[in-house]
């Protein structure tokens, strides 16, 4: 796939030269042909050869204009026409010919440069121009002015070869970079697909920890009530609906936490210690479950971090609250070997790690899985009958600081 991509890129770019240089060549052999017939004109005119050098003039330049159509086969053969036009043209206008073959065998030999990148086949082209505008000079001029003519040639030939590689060069720079600003193009699609991805992911694992854990608990509670009410149970249902009532309060006061979590990540006034000191109030309020916190303050996570570990720690605390029936949960956090360090550990109940993911309905630990993923760290979930360690390590380099 990548080398039939180079292929197109390569042929794009042949394209675009071919197309690119037609112009300056054409202004090129109108000007040469404007040279050569001022200095025929100069010393004999004679209309009818001019005419038919003017036909032979513009036959080049149709040629040259469909160069790219006309050399997709057979490329010898264009060369070899346009060899005969010019040489030909020659012959009618034997005092300007110098101009004519000194100025348009050049451009022939660009176009062989624009055509192959092949040394060899260049070295050959360069060869025979050089030796038609040898036998065609010789054979109108004779011995006459050879020993200027050649070099000029040579001078010529070379000048216009250095300004066509040039100008491929451009074209190949120029190409380069607008095939860099595509791939640079689907990269920023790309990206912006993935942060839709990441975003949906998020809004998920949000919604999981407040309102489909909540709303649950209610459909539960009012299964409960219908029971009862069916049964004529009045006290037992009311009993029920007031537990309803307080834990949809609570669902609506999370959900708007995470809310006001969100936007304080956006605003960037999200301090990771003052967050989980506030989280851990709330909590042992609502559970009456004793956190102890250890956080090295010194660490000043970024921002991504802050808001992924603050989560975790969220996680971690509910799932202890729900599943552990825990009487202590500890919250730590520090550097260690290179690696950010968080801890939170219990003494419940434990559970198998094996069954992760395993129970369709609870996405608690998937979600905690996904964060770690997302800032580049490793997760080692530990448990047993004495209760249940998760700890995470973070990459120092994967976890820049903010600064203070």
């Amino acid at each position: 796939m990548h080398e039939q991509l180079t292929i197109n890129r390569g042929a794009a770019t042949l394209s675009e030269a071919k197309q690119q240089i037609r112009w300056p060549l054409v202004f090129w052999i109108l000007l040469t042909a404007a040279g050569t017939v001022v200095m025929q004109w100069i010393y004999v005119f004679e209309p009818i050869p001019m005419v038919f050098f003017g036909g032979l003039i513009l036959l080049h330049t149709s040629l040259l204009w469909h160069f790219e159509a006309l050399t997709k086969q057979r490329s010898w053969l264009y060369f070899a026409v346009q060899s005969l036009i010019i040489h030909g043209a020659a012959f009618l206008v034997p005092i300007g010919c110098p101009v004519l073959l000194i100025g348009l065998n050049p451009v022939l030999f660009a176009q062989t440069m624009v055509l192959s990148s092949s040394m060899r086949r260049m070295v050959t082209g360069g060869l025979m121009y050089y030796s038609l505008y040898g036998i065609t000079l010789s054979y109108i001029y004779g011995n006459n002015h050879l020993e200027l003519l050649f070099p000029m040639y040579i001078l010529m030939t070379v000048v216009i070869g250095f300004l066509t590689n040039l100008f491929l060069r451009l074209v190949r720079v120029q190409h380069r970079t607008q095939t860099f600003l595509m791939e640079l193009k689907a990269a920023h699609e790309k990206v912006e697909e993935l942060t839709v991805a990441n975003e949906r992911q998020r809004m998920a694992r949000d919604l999981h920890d407040t309102l489909a854990q909540g709303l649950a608990g209610l459909i539960m509670k009012l299964d409960a009530v219908n029971a009862h009410l069916s049964m004529k149970r009045y006290n037992r249902a009311q009993d029920i609906v007031g537990l309803s009532m307080e834990q949809a309060k609570r669902t609506l006061a999370e959900a708007r936490q995470v809310i006001d979590d969100l936007r304080a990540v956006s605003n960037g006034n999200y301090d990771f210690g003052q967050a989980v000191r506030e989280e851990i109030k709330r909590y042992e309020q609502t559970t009456f479950i004793r956190v102890h916190l250890d956080l090295n303050e010194k660490i000043r996570l970024s921002k991504l971090l802050t808001e992924h570990c603050f989560q975790i720690v969220k996680e971690c605390l509910s799932n202890v609250a729900k599943h552990a029936e825990a009487d202590h949960v500890w919250v730590w956090m520090d550097e260690m070997d290179s690696n950010v360090r968080l801890e939170v550990f219990d003494d419940g109940k434990g559970f198998d790690p094996g069954e992760i993911g395993k129970q369709a309905g609870h996405y608690g630990l998937i979600g905690i899985e996904e964060r770690v993923r997302i800032i580049g760290g490793t997760l080692k979930i530990s448990s047993g009958g004495d209760g249940t360690v998760v700890r995470i390590d973070i990459p120092l380099e994967k976890g820049e600081t903010d600064e203070p």
